[in-house]
């Protein structure tokens, strides 16, 4: 019982975060969001090949990016945060065309009084993917590069830095008296997962400059410093070592990233990363972060897009059931495999079934509940016999099973 007390508590404390009033008796607040993965409505007419492509990608909900999109920023200016934090990814394929319209729509959060600071992800510049989707074939068009990278977003962090790093598009912004944010560039032309040497170095100075002049110091980047989940290539940080070690050396106690579109947090000797989830996907949610007397809390928090729809007048019944919708489309992306044999088929849709659940879980975050959808381990032993992979991806989710990663401190 002592158990759910605390995590009671924990949620109630977070919870206040989301009421606009709370906001004053908080030193600061920061809405954090990631993976957006924003398409130009110019750049496609959702046709044949546009949907072969989503149908071999990762699930991101993209039928409705635009409307998750604008809902997103609608409901930031209604919490009206002290600042809002985007950590990358910003744009499915990179298009030079989907970041001039995503910055359009960041004019109008910063005209609210809500200051934006961006970073790149690893889909946002130098892609070679960059195309206009139309009917059963594409067109390539020019991707972002680091220089019109920073023109595009010169008035979401660049502009207000007050210390930029020359080896990457790296920043410092001041948010308050006593607060600062270290937002780092882990896509540069050189690296596209990782840190230079000569960044790092940059890194220190700042961390020591904020360290003398009694400054907390608050963390941000793309791709992961720790190991969240079965992968690790291509998702955690070259050189993740020494930035910790920088980390741990001058007491920034939080890093927040994406990348991997699961909501997952890892602490570590005083040290926590938290990554948010993917906006553009199941749940479709983004992160809430509070800083007072140089203490961090964090929960989550799922966009509302009912709300959004009624003041839009929007009509489409998938707005009513949004979570739905999207964690339909979540699973729609997993195959059953089913067999003709009539008892095999049966096996196979309840070991789908299971691991449908299980990755609807995972990716929210929230799997307190999944010890009850296989108490005895038999459906993944049955993954085990018959899709290896899948299996392991199932084990390494396993160690997660209680845990609910959308607050911090966690219960």
């Amino acid at each position: 019982m002592g158990k759910y007390l605390t995590a009671l508590a924990s949620l109630l404390l977070c919870t206040a975060l989301f009421n606009s009033n709370a906001y004053a008796d908080e030193e600061l607040q920061v809405i954090v969001a990631t993976d957006l993965h924003y398409i130009s409505s110019s750049l496609t007419d959702n046709g044949e090949y546009y949907q072969r492509i989503l149908a071999a990608g990762d699930s991101k909900f993209m039928p409705y990016i635009e409307e998750i999109t604008d809902a997103f920023f609608d409901e930031v200016v209604t919490e009206k945060p002290d600042v809002l934090l985007l950590t990358g990814d910003l744009t499915f394929n990179g298009a030079l065309v989907s970041h001039e319209d995503l910055a359009g729509k960041l004019y109008a959060v910063e005209d609210a009084g809500i200051p934006v600071f961006v970073l790149t992800g690893s889909h946002d510049v130098y892609n070679t993917k960059a195309a206009k989707f139309e009917g059963d074939s594409f067109t390539r068009v020019p991707s972002a590069s680091t220089a019109s990278f920073r023109e595009v977003y010169a008035d979401f962090g660049w502009n207000e830095a007050i210390a930029r790093d020359s080896d990457s598009l790296s920043y410092v912004v001041q948010l308050k008296e006593n607060t600062r944010v270290l937002m780092l560039d882990l896509n540069t032309v050189h690296d596209f997962c990782g840190i230079s040497w000569r960044t790092l170095s940059w890194v220190e100075e700042q961390l020591k400059s904020a360290q003398e002049a009694h400054m907390s110091v608050l963390a941000a980047g793309h791709q992961n410093i720790f190991q969240h989940s079965i992968f690790k290539k291509g998702y955690v940080i070259s050189h993740a070592d020494q930035l910790i070690s920088l980390f741990r050396k001058y007491s920034v106690p939080l890093y927040l990233s994406g990348h991997m579109h699961i909501q997952h947090i890892s602490e570590q000797e005083g040290l926590t990363e938290i990554a948010t989830s993917a906006l553009c996907s199941y749940p479709c949610q983004y992160g809430v972060v509070s800083v007072r007397e140089n203490q961090f809390a964090y929960t989550s928090k799922r966009l509302d897009m009912s709300a959004w729809a009624e003041k839009e007048g929007r009509t489409d019944p998938v707005f009513r059931n949004f979570q739905d919708a999207a964690a339909a489309y979540m699973t729609a992306h997993i195959s059953s495999n089913a067999s003709s044999d009539d008892a095999e088929a049966e096996i196979w849709n309840e070991m789908s079934a299971y691991f449908q659940k299980l990755n609807l879980a995972y990716f929210s975050g929230d799997l307190t509940e999944i010890a009850e959808m296989d108490p005895d381990g038999r459906l993944a032993e049955l993954w085990m016999d018959r899709n290896k992979s899948t299996a392991l991806y199932i084990q390494s989710i396993q160690k997660d099973i209680g845990r609910d990663y959308n607050v911090w401190p966690l219960a």
